[in-house]
């Protein structure tokens, strides 16, 4: 495992406590991740083996990538936005009652729920999150974030999105983009939706578990484009409202940031 994503929690955060309290969250979803493996997978189905009964098993099959798992909530009806202090926002889901996804700025993890005397307790390793109404804490041996909830947004799913396995915004000029669920083709809506572009697109990189991250080129259209998907904790800028993917888009001279998540089935 590399030691930048600590570097630059070290950097991020002033307050030693803070630092070592984010550092332990880190730590934490980094050993989920590892446990369940960092294997890159780049199509949606299955390499063949040049058989026939391979190929004809694969016809009609989608050749949309699958995703990290890291990028979805996993069923979970809504995304939390939770500000903390000292200096730390966070986003989570719950994909039932006993599991709580969290999301830092560097990636994700997963919570178990555990008893509590009062509130909702979640716990892993030596880290816990328990929340009482509209307050929350993040407690671990080496210090506490004391949250309270910012905003909420409905999980994207398929009701709105039918054709997609992603759906990613930003603002500044207003963009959207979507992975088409069926095909290698993405969406690009941009300049304040007076611009539509459809591209093909393969996958450059993927990178699984806690700190997943997938990066998608394309030189289809009018412009090379690439599209950077990280883990954590986003916030639109103008909303605040919580996602729990970084994009960031390069199209031809422009970079755009933006926020994003894998589609859900249902709510």
């Amino acid at each position: 495992m590399s030691s930048a994503p600590l570097a630059a929690l070290r950097r991020a955060l002033t307050s030693p406590r803070a630092s070592r309290l984010t550092a332990t969250l880190l730590l934490a979803s980094l050993v989920t991740g590892c446990a369940g493996g960092t294997t890159p997978t780049t199509g949606g189905a299955a390499a063949g083996t040049g058989a026939d009964n391979d190929n004809q098993a694969a016809v009609g099959a989608p050749q949309s990538p699958l995703l990290p798992s890291a990028f979805f909530a996993d069923g979970g009806e809504r995304f939390s936005a939770w500000r903390c202090t000292p200096s730390q926002n966070l986003v989570t889901t719950m994909p039932d009652a006993k599991r709580l996804r969290l999301w830092t700025a560097l990636g994700s993890t997963e919570l178990q729920r555990a008893v509590a005397a009062d509130g909702d307790r979640y716990v892993l390793g030596g880290v816990a999150f328990e929340r009482h109404g509209r307050d929350a804490r993040v407690e671990s041996d080496h210090g506490q974030l004391v949250c309270a909830l910012a905003s909420e947004r409905a999980t994207a799913t398929r009701q709105a999105h039918p054709q997609s396995i992603f759906y990613a915004s930003g603002n500044e000029p207003g963009w959207n983009v979507s992975l088409d669920r069926q095909t290698t083709t993405l969406t690009l809506v941009s300049d304040y939706g007076q611009a539509t572009d459809t591209f093909r697109y393969r996958v450059a990189s993927v990178k699984n578990g806690s700190d997943a991250r997938m990066v998608l080129v394309s030189d289809s259209g009018r412009q090379p484009l690439e599209m950077d998907l990280r883990a954590g904790a986003c916030f639109d800028d103008m909303s605040g409202q919580p996602w729990p993917v970084k994009v960031t888009l390069r199209y031809g001279r422009h970079e755009w940031q933006g926020c994003g998540q894998g589609v859900e089935a249902k709510r």
